[in-house]
């Protein structure tokens, strides 16, 4: 029921979005369709774009747009000021295979700027292959210029010494100037000196489904608790989970639970309350329009592991708001939580419109200093 879905082909057919491969001594059966296109062994997830963030001037959400190569999907880093080293902001794509002495490694990616306030106007990213763990030992360092269009940038590397499976890492390095810059697809592989110069095109092969949160599926093929049946026009796509978690705040973990609803959860934890309850939080894209009058119900499926609350309880702040600055929006709600997995129904009442795909939920955590599980979220609009 819970099957993990192919999407391991080149040119724009890949969709850059995490399906939690579960990592191995050997790759999972969806990426070694991926590691027969590229030389080399591959030791990446290309799928997963939600990579650990570091760096209290960083933010980062996720975008989506046909436009995006690699499979219409980016992250977009925000860095808030340029610092005193590069690594002070910085995005880490874990590896899936150690790496040893002598063995080079090259690191691809798609990229672009936003904005920059280097003079040049381009944005900068350091690349680094390197241990996550004291004394962080690592090679191929090299800084890359980025320009406004999508490019594919490549860094290889010999490795100098081995790093351990478990603490393999690339760096990808923000701080180099102030700048909003857009990550998408990232492949690395051991044993090739270079990827590709330009994207091949895909071989042959059968037909496979793909999850984007663009896309709202028929109701009635989505997993979803007995109650919501009735609960009206399903108007974003639960299975998918291209979320902008974004804030410095506490920290964010991918979770498969297979015990709930689709099978996926994410852990948000926050250290200390926040001067701002969005310190941390996420996005959960809603993919149709809202008129405003437009009667909606946010179901989202949650658990709390620890809560300093008077209760002991959960505390999540809720919103429908826009996924552009100045964030506009309605709704303002918030929930308590217990420690089992429970369904909480939300409903609002839109007091302005949104196009299609303009509107996300924004879940807000640092309302307290706790550590909360979001499975699914679903939002039908009443008819």
């Amino acid at each position: 029921m819970h099957r993990r879905l192919l999407t391991a082909f080149l040119a724009g057919t890949v969709l850059a979005w995490p399906v939690n491969v579960a990592i191995g001594q050997e790759l999972s059966p969806e990426l070694q369709a991926f590691d027969a296109q590229v030389p080399g062994s591959l030791i990446n997830d290309p799928t997963d774009l939600v990579w650990l963030t570091q760096g209290t001037g960083l933010e980062a959400e996720g975008v989506q747009d046909a436009s995006i190569p690699g499979g219409g999907a980016a992250r977009r880093y925000s860095v808030a000021a340029k610092g005193a080293d590069v690594w002070e902001a910085q995005t880490l794509i874990p590896l899936l295979a150690e790496i040893k002495r002598g063995e080079v490694v090259t690191v691809g990616f798609y990229a672009r700027t936003v904005a920059s306030g280097a003079a040049d106007g381009q944005g900068t990213i350091g690349v680094r292959v390197q241990e996550n763990a004291a004394p962080y030992s690592g090679f191929a360092d090299q800084v890359v210029s980025v320009g406004s269009e999508w490019k594919w940038y490549e860094v290889s590397g010999t490795a100098a010494s081995p790093i351990k499976r478990a603490n393999a890492t690339v760096a990808l390095q923000l701080a180099g100037a102030k700048q909003v810059i857009e990550i998408g697809q990232a492949i690395v592989v051991k044993g090739a000196a270079s990827i590709i110069s330009a994207p091949p095109a895909p071989k042959a092969a059968a037909p496979v489904a793909t999850v984007t949160a663009a896309v709202v599926p028929d109701a009635a093929s989505i997993e979803m608790p007995d109650p919501l049946r009735s609960a009206g026009r399903l108007i974003n796509n639960p299975a998918a989970r291209p979320w902008g978690h974004s804030g410095a705040g506490g920290r964010w973990e991918e979770l498969d639970e297979p015990a709930i609803w689709l099978g996926k959860a994410t852990r948000f934890t926050t250290t200390s309350v926040g001067a701002n309850p969005w310190d941390l939080g996420t996005n959960i894209p809603i993919a149709t329009a809202i008129a405003e009058g437009d009667r909606l119900v946010i179901a989202v499926v949650a658990r709390t592991q620890s809560a300093e609350t008077t209760n002991g309880k959960g505390l999540v702040a809720v919103r429908l708001q826009g996924t552009a600055p100045p964030y506009d929006g309605f709704g303002d709600k918030a929930f308590t939580v217990g420690d089992r997995w429970q369904m909480v129904r939300i409903p609002v009442t839109a007091t302005r419109s949104f196009g299609p795909g303009e509107a996300a939920v924004a879940l807000h955590f640092a309302t307290a200093v706790q550590s909360v599980d979001i499975g699914p979220v679903y939002v039908f609009k009443a008819e």
